[in-house]
């Protein structure tokens, strides 16, 4: 093994072991979450356990909705090459697992969401609307995470755009049906579809990047492989810089339209301090983006910024390199 090659092989690893603060920053968000959703339930009138369940509720919705947005538009088959084919599949795989999991979670409690609903607004067309369009997206993406197919035909194949334009479809209704909870307001709503949309896109996308393609090139840490994810941790790195923001601003806004401005109100209740409490958590997020190497830096491989210098056929490639054979810890 050439000099050029090891340098690879030592470079390789941090790409998938620098998970440390992208682990505390799923911890914190869900965290935040879960405030909020209980902030949300005390104001409209619910009890702890319907808040729990809306909780596991939005976060199944995040898991698919950020997974599929990851699936069809930050992996794509054009980055991976032969050398590289092999971890797109197994990522698939890994991610159908999950999302088996997250679309049992969503049939039980999206029937008490349904439920919910029915109680608050009575059999309205609008309700029988959302549950025809929930039931429609669970068959869906259950039948999304039994797929066989090869990785170029599932990827914006139509039955997964539809499972996709579904996910974004059942995260609007939600949350417009939030704020119609307490009395529908269009700025209010477009607001909440925002903060849901952001939080779907950053969970399921740091699902995704923690469990399913970690994992994956842990075991396939070849170079066509790092040079792969790395590409599809910059397309997720870019649409952070947005969704953070997103979420500060827009929960924000939610916090000042149900409990207004008066410092008073905030510390002198506690559904007020859990809102103060997770607006800090949000901006704890910015700090871990600024801090964590994983989503400030160009790459977060040292010293392959340039991710086409990496599997080269010149210079500091060498031959194993451009040819992708094995540099850190393959099968």
């Amino acid at each position: 093994m050439s000099s050029d090659t090891r340098t690879a092989a030592e470079e390789s690893d941090p790409l998938f072991d620098r998970y440390t603060l992208p682990k505390v920053a799923l911890t914190v968000i869900l965290a935040a979450s879960l405030v909020g959703t209980w902030v949300t339930a005390r104001l409209g009138g619910a009890g702890v356990g319907v808040a729990a369940v809306k909780w596991a509720y939005f976060v199944a919705v995040g898991v698919l909705t950020g997974g599929f947005v990851w699936k069809h538009l930050f992996v794509r088959p054009a980055d991976l090459g032969e050398g590289a084919a092999e971890y797109c599949a197994a990522m698939y795989d890994r991610f159908d697992r999950i999302a088996a999991g997250a679309v049992a979670v969503l049939a039980v409690a999206g029937a008490v969401v349904v439920r919910s609903y029915l109680t608050a607004f009575g059999a309205t067309s609008a309700v029988a609307g959302f549950a025809a369009l929930l039931a429609a997206w669970v068959a869906l993406a259950a039948v999304m995470t039994v797929r066989s197919d090869a990785v170029e035909q599932q990827f914006r194949s139509p039955l997964g755009l539809a499972a996709l334009g579904l996910a974004l479809a059942v995260v609007a209704a939600t949350a417009v049906a939030e704020v119609a909870l307490r009395g529908f307001e269009p700025v209010a709503a477009g607001v909440r579809v925002l903060h849901l949309l952001a939080f779907s896109v950053w969970l399921g996308g740091a699902v995704w990047n923690i469990f399913v393609a970690v994992p994956t090139g842990k075991s396939r840490s070849t170079v066509p492989v790092v040079r792969a994810a790395g590409e599809q941790l910059e397309r997720f790195r870019w649409a952070v810089r947005f969704v953070i923001p997103a979420l500060l601003l827009t929960g924000l806004y939610q916090a000042v339209d149900g409990l207004g401005t008066a410092l008073g109100t905030y510390l002198g209740s506690t559904v007020g301090l859990a809102v103060l409490a997770k607006v800090g958590t949000i901006g704890l997020l910015v700090v871990i983006f600024k801090l964590c190497p994983m989503w400030r830096a160009c790459s977060p491989v040292e010293g392959v910024c340039e991710l086409d210098d990496l599997g080269g056929t010149d210079g500091g490639g060498g031959e194993s390199a451009a040819d992708g054979s094995e540099v850190a810890g393959g099968d």
